[in-house]
């Protein structure tokens, strides 16, 4: 069993350990956009690389006003980060909460950022049993950490409902909602609620949708933004990612191909994994699946397996909320149906 928790979006790393081109590496384990960036972002791009000769604005003022637009959110309510998960760091060292509520299974840099902040964690566990149904709490601490949909499960809680479960927290408790996969879903994010709660901060990726994780490029939405921008360290957000964003952010006919993409592929696979003997997947509304297999020794030799033909998939053993909770299981993302067929056929060997 792996002994050392990563995160997924290993390829480069994998490539480099064994002498390989980083294009021949097929990865499952990030869960990325399987039509990769908008072609509009990279002709953008190829255009403006003339621009990292010159500094950035100290704030991506561009960048944050197409935001603006897009949401229909005041632009002093938008904070924009070198990716979301700078933007957590930023926000807990900023806000130094002294006690934190975390809702497991969870991205791990919740809970490394809380520890750096010095915030006491308590921690409530979303169930298989339940299909990781977000259950209703009434949290004594400053803040609560959740992800919607969840990453690694990707259950995801439909609006109405999760308006209700905002709606039972004190508040004086601050709520951060990490939205990094809620345009796979389909359904609006919670953005627009930040004016009936003060208290919600609304955490937002550019990376997974738009497939620019190499450029990082994240988000933060709230009332309390204005109160930040005092703490924020300037450049954070490069030259050529405020064009990825803004480029991006334009290009509907690409966004609207990736929802039928994740769409059909996400039905498909939900049945082929039906069939299979030592696999069981878990319902997902985002762009990737959690599966549990029969034993430790079975998703070992899948991975090892799946190595030798330069395949990653996300072994989520370890993370907190898993074990002890959910069995061996481990994550993979939705690619396109050449892409799935091949890993599917090794998911029927083992």
């Amino acid at each position: 069993m792996a002994s050392v928790l990563n995160h997924g979006g290993r390829a480069l790393a994998f490539a480099r350990e064994r002498n390989l081109d980083y294009r021949d590496v097929l990865d499952f384990s990030a869960n990325i956009n399987p039509l990769g960036p908008s072609p509009k972002t990279i002709a953008a791009l190829q255009e403006s690389l003339h621009t990292i000769a010159v500094y950035p604005e100290e704030m991506p003022t561009r960048f944050v006003r197409c935001l603006s637009s897009e949401l229909g959110v005041p632009v002093d309510q938008i904070l924009t980060g070198n990716g979301a998960t700078e933007l957590i760091y930023f926000w807990l060292r900023t806000t130094r909460p002294q006690s934190a509520t975390l809702i497991v299974p969870a991205f791990m840099e919740y809970r490394r950022a809380l520890e750096s902040a010095g915030a006491r964690i308590t921690v409530t566990t979303l169930r298989p049993e339940d299909h990781f149904r977000l259950p209703i709490i009434q949290p004594v601490s400053d803040v609560v950490i959740l992800s919607n949909p969840n990453n690694p499960t990707g259950a995801c809680v439909p609006p109405e409902p999760l308006l209700d479960w905002l709606g039972q927290i004190s508040g004086s408790t601050q709520i951060l909602l990490d939205e990094a996969f809620i345009e796979f879903t389909g359904q609006p994010s919670m953005v627009r609620y930040i004016g009936k709660f003060p208290n919600l901060w609304v955490l937002r990726s550019m990376t997974k949708f738009y497939a620019i994780p190499g450029l990082r490029l994240g988000y933060l939405v709230g009332k309390g933004v204005p109160s930040l921008t005092h703490s924020r360290e300037p450049w954070q957000v490069n030259n050529l990612a405020e064009i990825a964003g803004i480029a991006s952010l334009a290009d509907r006919s690409y966004q609207e191909a990736t929802l039928q993409l994740v769409q059909r592929e996400r039905i498909w696979l939900w049945k082929q994994l039906q069939g299979l003997a030592h696999i069981r997947g878990f319902p997902t509304g985002a762009n990737f699946f959690f599966a549990r297999c029969d034993s430790d020794r079975k998703l070992d030799e899948l991975i090892a397996a799946l190595a030798e033909q330069h395949i990653l998939i996300r072994d989520c053993r370890g993370i907190e909320g898993v074990d002890g909770h959910c069995g061996p299981c481990f994550r993979f993302a939705i690619k396109k149906r050449e892409e799935n067929m091949r890993l599917l056929s090794y998911f029927r060997r083992i």
